[in-house]
């Protein structure tokens, strides 16, 4: 199914007094992961209000193997890893340069629901064809799902 892979750089204010990122401020990597991905696919704010659905996150889960300082770079990888008849779960790795083995890795949950009764709904057919696709979506993604 879809990735994407995304850099990141650990600025100052993304880190605790003790320089170390601040946890939470790993879920920005991963969103703008996940914005490069919907994005690439022309899944964008317009489509969803013309589809009638948003995507809200209902589980975020992470683990934090290595530590990452300030000034560190790397990358978030992030990618489809099941698709569900309304939810979707994408799995996130975050390496640093030079390493192997990531210094953080999770997943997120998110359910397609209509936006004004806030039930689940089925993920609309183009989009989920385009996620199930097998390969990487990059800057110049074909957007599959635009119609």
């Amino acid at each position: 199914m879809r990735r994407v892979e995304v850099p990141f750089i650990v600025y100052w204010g993304d880190a605790d007094p003790g320089e170390l990122i601040f946890y939470p401020n790993v879920f920005r990597y991963v969103m703008q992961a996940e914005h490069a991905l919907f994005w690439g696919l022309g899944y964008t704010r317009q489509k969803m209000q013309e589809w009638g659905v948003v995507n809200p996150r209902v589980h975020v889960e992470a683990d934090y193997h290595r530590p990452l300082w300030v000034h560190d770079r790397g990358v978030c990888r992030l990618w489809v890893s099941k698709l569900g008849r309304s939810s979707l779960r994408l799995d996130f790795a975050l390496f640093k340069d030079g390493e192997d083995e990531p210094a953080v890795t999770g997943h997120l949950v998110q359910v397609f629901v209509d936006a004004r009764t806030m039930r689940p709904v089925p993920i609309p057919e183009k989009l989920r064809e385009a996620l199930a696709a097998e390969e990487p979506v990059g800057e110049a993604a074909e957007s599959r799902c635009a119609e």
